[in-house]
């Protein structure tokens, strides 16, 4: 008799562990169908700058040629210019077309300039870098050009924050960005930049997350608009009068060639309604310079884009087997 009346108290307690293990599981299941999810966006976003620096490799090595091929007639025209500038001196309007003619190559042979300077093969040296060494070369290069537009200068450097990296050219990237924001400021009432570093585990297109440290530069001026985020790294792209556009092509090559990225946001200071955020984040070990001190700029970007890209099965098979391994280490938990 007293068997029969403990049946039915175990069959409760059966079905309250059996419910309370389902509840875990779906709970279980919610999350890691999360943690998918967030994965593919990740790998998807990695891609994407993966795409973007084959793209912009592709387009700087081509500008050169055409710049190569330019520099030839654009000196015959300078040279023919000056000529017809010293027959025609005696009338007026003449001289003054031929002037024009003068001053307009004098412009494109300066764009040919910066093209070919931009797509010249620098020698990438790494070592040990901190990030306040970094700052301060970007800050002696920028040091008249600040006192000059009077744009107040804050740094934030949270941790140790090293890498291996040429720290030279890094600061010639942190430069032009300084030097963008304070062209950008120069209509804003309040001239505020802040550079920041901190150290992040990013996902890069293998899948893997990495170590970096992320350098940033943001100022107080009206912002990068939307549709202009996706291009200002393009070479020749500017929303200015003047300039070649290839002031941030060329801080793109130099993280592209550690295998870094950049990225554009707002400002995130607070109380912060305008102003532009651009990040470089850079491996503290970068895979593409190891055991390849002195490599050109250009090989090391080659070699960085040189990697295959992950398809969609692949990423979701990685999800998939992802999935798995991790319930089923769930219900082993759970079942001990």
């Amino acid at each position: 008799m007293s068997s029969l009346s403990t049946q039915p108290s175990d069959f409760k307690e059966f079905i309250q562990t059996f419910t309370e293990a389902f509840e875990r599981l779906q709970e279980t299941h919610a999350s890691l169908a999360s943690q998918v999810e967030r994965l593919q966006a990740e790998l998807a976003e990695a891609n994407e700058r993966l795409r973007r620096s084959r793209s912009l490799a592709a387009l700087g090595e081509m500008a050169a040629g055409i710049a190569h091929e330019i520099r030839n007639p654009l000196g015959a025209i300078r040279l023919n210019a000056e000529i017809l500038a010293e027959e025609v001196a005696d009338r007026p309007e003449s001289a003054a077309c031929v002037d024009k003619v003068r001053r307009a190559t004098e412009r494109l042979e300066r764009i040919v300039g910066d093209v070919l300077r931009f797509a010249r093969d620098t020698r990438v040296h790494a070592s040990p870098t901190r990030a306040a060494d970094i700052f301060e070369l970007a800050m002696c290069d920028c040091e008249g050009l600040l006192a000059a537009e009077g744009v107040e200068l804050h740094i934030d450097i949270q941790g140790e924050c090293t890498l291996n990296a040429d720290g030279a050219l890094v600061a010639q990237a942190v430069s032009n960005l300084v030097r963008n924001a304070i062209e950008a400021m120069r209509a804003s009432p309040q001239r505020l930049i802040t550079l920041g570093a901190r150290e992040a585990r990013l996902r890069r297109p293998d899948g893997a997350r990495h170590g970096f440290v992320v350098l940033s530069v943001e100022d107080s001026g009206p912002g990068i608009p939307l549709q202009a985020r996706e291009r200002i790294f393009n070479p020749f792209f500017t929303t200015r009068e003047e300039g070649t556009g290839l002031g941030l092509a060329i801080v793109h090559r130099i993280i592209d060639a550690h295998g870094g990225m950049t990225a554009v946001t707002h400002a995130r200071r607070v109380g912060a309604t305008t102003g532009a955020r651009l990040e470089l984040s850079l491996p503290l070990t970068p895979t593409t310079l190891a055991n390849a001190d002195g490599v050109s700029l250009g090989d090391a970007v080659r070699r960085r884009i040189g990697g295959q890209q992950l398809d969609h099965d692949t990423v979701r098979t990685t999800a998939q087997n992802t999935n798995q391994n991790t319930v089923h280490a769930k219900i082993r938990a759970h079942a001990g």
